[in-house]
């Protein structure tokens, strides 16, 4: 694929605003989620204490709950592969709209709008980049090192959600393509004619002022539009083929966690890796190596966005739970599990006695009671546990990782160590995933009930849930935002229908390269193999 051909992808596209409220926490939650100090726990004392936490209140996960589906109606049973609910209407103290039409739209659109400043910047056609940016006030989605001339790095584009000013994103369409026609009035320095040695010597010519040029830039919102709707459409399509990948490599994962054996890498899987490491992977056959610019923190920002939805799916979930029905799920435990065996092992009695002791010590601040105290208590551990989680993570998922892969990448720390990073910067989703997986197989510490949480289960149910989304997501580009594409296209440009070939961007390279002869089919994955020397 020619550059040339990659520049046919510029665009022009809405962006987002309906993502504002995101994750918040449900307050069901929030007046006790802070758990009492670990003191001599009394079967009254857990009881008076989960009461409190029994019933939730509306306001305790909105900022979660403002991206969820509606809530399921009884607990998923143990490794049950979760099919979202239709979404409900809204209510008034928490809008529940549908995240697939709004939020993932409006967000599809604004990063149409971000590739389309890179590309008219990177060709340098800074009258577009600026009468894009300035329609409807985006000028926050230009890059935070751009210049004249200089489109800046992709990273520098922010990925964060709910930075569409008009929405949902047909709305900003609407107001494109309505926008009248115009002119803008452009000023520049013409270039001046280089000049000889000779030339140079005389002080008239070496000394002459600047000549600046004035003419009119028309704008015209037809091929502006039609430009925006031809990126978003080639997003859509990578976005889709993207959410399949993370479906696909989802469940791969949850299938290894919960194997009892797992296998060790087979000699397939190092070609896979080191055919990685090399750019060999599905997306370069998918783009033919040529991505746009910013598909890499696209790939992440979808990875995000059904991260925190399958969260506050995992929190409507444990909220549905009932005493009765809370260890009907993976990661609640009726009872804390014995971390040593003594039967293999021949201690000193004077030792064991000292680990009695100190086990008895700590399990002063379990709770007892029968199976419907405990009930209560594991579920109440486990939305406090949850809200402390989404107050940590959920303002970095939404803002994400302004580094790229390869940035990342470079930084190495010490065994047992954690990058150091500002409390406030941005992350990505597979960072919450690791702080569940470090758990393993531990209960939560210094919080009531926290011996019946198992995050490191919780971590593997997140993870089916997110691939769960990632379909429904895919299906919701395909099918909801796509043909609202499709209608601006035909309403606002010159477009028609009948002239469509039904293929999307990428697809119609491949089709076209196969007609020129330049895509040769026969280098497959074993002959790139081959090339790399992999024993």
């Amino acid at each position: 694929m020619s550059s040339s051909t990659t520049m046919k992808l510029l665009l022009l596209i809405p962006s987002i605003s309906a993502f504002a409220p995101f994750l918040v926490v449900r307050n069901n939650v929030a007046t006790s989620a802070a758990a009492p100090p670990r003191t001599p726990t009394s079967t009254s004392l857990a009881s008076s204490y989960l009461e409190s936490l029994q019933t939730p209140t509306q306001d305790a996960y909105a900022q979660v709950a403002s991206v969820a589906v509606a809530p399921p109606t009884a607990a998923t049973p143990k490794q049950q592969r979760y099919d979202p609910a239709p979404p409900t209407a809204a209510t008034p103290k928490q809008q529940r709209y549908d995240p697939s039409s709004a939020a993932l739209g409006d967000f599809l659109v604004q990063r149409a709008i971000q590739q389309q400043l890179y590309y008219s910047a990177q060709l340098g056609n800074e009258p577009m980049v600026h009468w894009l940016k300035s329609f409807r006030s985006h000028e926050h989605l230009d890059s935070s090192q751009r210049g004249e001339g200089r489109c800046g790095f992709p990273g520098t584009y922010s990925a964060s959600f709910g930075q569409l000013n008009t929405m949902p994103f047909t709305a900003y369409l609407d107001a494109l393509g309505t926008e009248p026609d115009s002119s803008i009035e452009v000023n520049f320095v013409k270039p001046q004619r280089r000049l000889s040695a000779r030339e140079r010597a005389n002080p008239f010519l070496n000394n002459q002022a600047p000549v600046i040029e004035v003419y009119d830039q028309p704008i015209i919102i037809s091929k502006i539009l039609a430009q925006l709707l031809n990126t978003a459409d080639a997003l859509v399509e990578t976005w889709a083929f993207h959410l399949n990948e993370a479906e696909n490599n989802d469940m791969v994962r949850v299938t290894n966690d919960r194997a009892e054996s797992k296998g060790l890498p087979s000699s397939m899987m190092r070609e896979d890796a080191a055919l990685v490491k090399g750019g060999e992977t599905a997306y370069s056959r998918l783009t033919g190596d040529e991505a746009m610019p910013l598909y890499g923190f696209d790939c992440r920002a979808c990875d995000r966005f059904d991260t925190l939805r399958a969260l506050s799916l995992l929190v409507d979930e444990v909220t549905a739970l009932t005493p009765e029905t809370a260890f009907d799920v993976d990661y609640l435990r009726p009872e804390a599990a014995e971390d040593w065996d003594h039967d293999d092992f021949i201690v000193n009695e004077v030792i064991l006695k000292r680990r009695k002791a100190r086990r008895a010590k700590f399990e002063q601040g379990f709770v007892a009671g029968d199976g419907i105290t405990k009930g209560k208590a594991a579920r109440a551990a486990a939305l406090s546990f949850l809200l402390n989680f989404c107050n940590k993570w959920v303002p970095k998922l939404i803002k994400g990782d302004a580094r790229s892969s390869l940035v990342k990448g470079e930084y190495r720390h010490a065994p047992g160590m954690k990058e150091i990073r500002h409390k406030d910067s941005g992350a990505d989703s597979e960072e919450a995933f690791e702080e569940l997986w470090e758990y393993a197989d531990e209960g939560v510490q210094k919080m009531l009930g926290g011996e019946l949480v198992l995050p490191g289960l919780m971590g593997q149910r997140l993870r089916e849930i997110r691939a769960a989304v990632a379909a429904e997501s895919r299906g919701t580009l395909l099918e909801l935002i796509a043909p609202e594409l499709r209608k601006a296209r035909i309403e606002y440009t010159d477009y028609v229908e009948e002239d469509g070939d039904g293929m999307g961007t990428y697809e119609r390279f491949h089709s076209q390269a196969k007609i020129d002869g330049s895509e040769n089919e026969a280098y497959s994955t074993a002959a790139i193999i081959a090339e790399m020397s992999i024993d």
